[in-house]
């Protein structure tokens, strides 16, 4: 058996709102390459979005979201956390190194008030359905979880001169030790959605995985591959461009992440709209994000915890 892992992102780019990471994993027979699952669970899985209850989409998380909202990304997101977490939602961290709770009083109750808009009843009914086609494929769901960073700790990584790549690529680093400590025994096959112009990790994967055997495989703008030997387990880690497409661990990560970030994003909406009758809601992305703060000065509170500064 070996573990089909994947690694993405949600919210690089706006101003206003969290930076999610998420990683999904299954547990699959030997020889299933990235898009095997894609082939193997045709029954319950499609790479096209659907709006039919038998199907779940696994798809870039923004051609779901421009689909059919939040509503099929929980669906899938749901389902999968079923299996893999007996959850209808990923555990979620907050990433933090002073290990802080949500920072705006807008976010305190979305850690335990997801929407859940796809029912319980269909959930349970998407979820049994797959795991029977992924008991006949001799696969499982094996891992499904999310990470957030809201803007204090993101901005605090810019005060001490990182990017947003670099800012990015340590929460990547944190999902990879993640799956390395869960699954130490199993051979991996990880795929982490490419970011900016880095092409070379092989500096990046030696600080994360310190003592480890680490040989380049490929390394390119579009794809860079490594082997990595640590213990028991060997990991074959790859970053490529647009991965969401072609690997359905990072497309799965993809609509976790995405919903994730969503859910906060409805929660700060909804905070605001009850105080501030009339404010639209934002996405938080910078053109709107400027709309939006002058609209929400109105309200006497620390919008400075939920802009970034980069």
């Amino acid at each position: 058996m070996l573990i089909l892992a994947g690694v993405d992102e949600a919210g690089l780019g706006p101003t206003l709102g969290p930076l999610v990471t998420a990683s999904a994993a299954l547990t699959a027979p030997d020889g299933w390459n990235y898009d095997t699952p894609w082939e193997r669970l045709t029954e319950t899985v499609g790479r096209i979005p659907s709006r039919s209850a038998s199907t779940l989409a696994v798809a870039d998380s923004k051609l779901v979201y421009r689909h059919g909202g939040a509503r099929l990304l929980e669906a899938t997101v749901s389902a999968f956390s079923l299996l893999a977490n007996q959850s209808r939602r990923p555990p979620i961290s907050i990433s933090s190194e002073a290990g802080e709770s949500p920072p705006h009083p807008c976010y305190r109750n979305c850690l335990d008030s997801f929407s859940l808009a796809a029912g319980m009843g269909e959930t349970n009914a998407a979820a049994e359905r797959l795991e029977k086609e992924l008991e006949r494929a001799r696969a499982r769901a094996s891992h499904l979880e999310a990470a957030v960073l809201f803007e204090p700790s993101l901005n605090r990584r810019f005060e001490i001169g990182l990017n947003k790549h670099q800012a990015l690529l340590r929460e990547t680093g944190r999902q990879l030790v993640n799956l390395a400590e869960k699954f130490p025994r199993t051979p991996m096959l990880i795929t982490v959605d490419k970011q900016g112009g880095r092409n070379d990790y092989l500096p990046f994967l030696s600080g994360i995985f310190p003592g480890a055997w680490l040989d380049a495989l490929e390394t390119g703008a579009n794809i860079s591959r490594y082997l990595v030997r640590r213990g028991e387990g060997n990991m074959e880690i790859r970053f490529q461009a647009k991965a969401d497409r072609d690997a359905f661990a990072v497309a799965l990560a993809s609509m976790t992440a995405k919903y994730v970030r969503e859910e906060f994003m409805t929660g700060l909406n909804a905070w605001f709209g009850k105080l501030i009758p009339g404010i639209g809601p934002t996405a938080g992305y910078p053109r709107d994000a400027i709309r939006w703060l002058n609209e929400a000065r109105a309200l006497p509170c620390r919008l400075d915890l939920l802009v970034r500064k980069r």
